[in-house]
Parts: structure tokens; C-alpha cells; sequence
């Protein structure tokens, strides 16, 4: 196992790393349909049970994926001046909350959102997919493990030295 050039390292997360990322990190992105065009707008969410939380007003985010439900959500964690970082993508369906018991339950979960206005709607996202991986360059990069870290292959990409 080596590196293109020599620093460059591609880590593929497990689904707990991956969850525990996404447990970790308050803000993430969306991605939507919205009239036949993808947008992606950024929530603040919470991990319930392996599944991803947030709140929405009555906007294209939520008339989006109630047209569309099929979605995706991203989270990432980038040190620029190593030049590391990691990404989570969750693929899957967006269902808005609205059983009166679930509604109560995800009320209480430790969701913090940013943004100011009424945000009536919960919306839950199941996932089908989650995926995650992580890029060590330099120092940073770890001892490899058989099966978890491999080259980044990229015959585009300019040397950095």
C-alpha cells in the first residue's frame, strides 16, 4: 500500500465511525428535489436511533422532499492546514414527523437549531445508505491498516510539494 505521493491517505469509515461523526457535528447539509432540480440547503440536526433529525418551516426544503422524499445529507470535518478531513453522506428517505407520540418524543431530543423563525415541521431521515471517509496527508497519516486505508488515485491532482 503506498500514496501518490507519498503523504496521501484514503480512509473508508465504518457505519459506527460514520454515525458517531454525524452524532457529533450539530450542522449538515440536505440535499432536495425541488421541481425537477437538486438543492441543498444546511440544517442543524440530531442522531435518534441511527436516524437524522431536524426542524423545517413550511419553505422549498420541506415542499421539496415532501414531493420527493428520496434524499441526501452530508456532514464533514476539514483541518485546512493539514490538509485532512473526513465526510459523511447518509442516502435516503425524508419522512415528516407527524404522529402526535413521535412528535413529543423527537421534542425532547437535544436538537439545537441556528436559525431564528417557527420551525413547526420534524422531519426524520431513514437511511438506506451511510458511508463515510476520511483523507490523512503528511504527518497526520496514520499507520495503515489492511482493508481500511488506501491510495488516493488521482492522476489529476497537482503535487503539493
Amino acid at each position: 500500500m503506498g500514496a501518490v505521493d507519498g503523504r496521501t491517505w484514503l480512509e473508508h469509515l465504518s457505519p459506527a465511525e460514520c454515525w458517531r461523526l454525524l452524532a457529533s457535528t450539530p450542522v449538515g447539509r440536505i440535499g432536495v428535489l425541488n421541481d425537477n432540480a437538486p438543492e441543498i440547503y444546511p440544517v442543524n440536526h440530531v442522531v435518534d436511533r441511527e436516524t437524522i433529525v431536524f426542524r423545517s418551516d413550511a419553505g422549498g426544503k420541506l415542499r421539496g422532499l415532501t414531493r420527493s422524499p428520496a434524499v441526501c445529507y452530508q456532514v464533514d470535518g476539514i483541518v485546512l492546514a493539514d490538509a485532512t478531513g473526513w465526510s459523511v453522506l447518509v442516502k435516503g428517505r425524508a419522512v415528516e414527523v407527524d404522529d402526535a407520540d413521535e412528535v413529543r418524543a423527537v421534542a425532547r431530543l437535544p436538537l439545537r437549531y441556528w436559525s431564528v423563525g417557527h420551525k413547526p415541521h420534524w422531519v426524520r431521515i431513514l437511511p438506506t445508505e451511510v458511508s463515510g471517509r476520511r483523507i490523512w496527508n503528511g504527518a497526520a497519516a496514520p499507520v495503515p491498516v489492511p482493508g481500511t486505508i488506501e491510495e488516493v488515485h488521482d492522476g489529476a491532482r497537482p503535487d503539493r510539494g
